[in-house]
């Protein structure tokens, strides 16, 4: 009965450190113009593949500006016309600062965001 106790432990213990691997989101990038040819593009650990205008990941960071830019940065420039994960998607006025469109005041300075 030992032997037992202590395989479901195990199972029970390894199941929590699996299941947080599989709850990643899943996330759209629509781009301002389709790609060429299938692409594959690496940022912030996150694998997106990419074929005509959609670019799609299972990711485990938000959707936010961030995020967006690494994307544009990796993809070497690459333009987003929306960026999602389900009910969560960046404005417009986000899309524009990942894009590089628009600068942010930060310390009293204009900064490229």
């Amino acid at each position: 009965m030992s032997a037992l106790r202590s395989f479901v432990a195990a199972a029970v213990i390894s199941a929590a450190f699996v299941a947080p691997a599989f709850a990643r989101d899943a996330y759209t990038i629509k781009l301002a113009a389709p790609v060429a040819e299938q692409t594959r593009v690496i940022a912030l650990n996150t694998i997106w593949d990419c074929q005509g205008d959609t670019c799609v990941a299972q990711a485990d960071h938000g959707a936010n500006v961030r995020s967006c830019r690494q994307f544009v940065r990796e993809s070497n420039g690459l333009r987003i016309a929306s960026y999602a994960s389900g009910n969560d998607q960046l404005s417009a006025d986000e899309i524009a600062r990942c894009n590089g469109e628009t600068y942010q005041a930060s310390n009293g300075q204009a900064a490229n965001n």
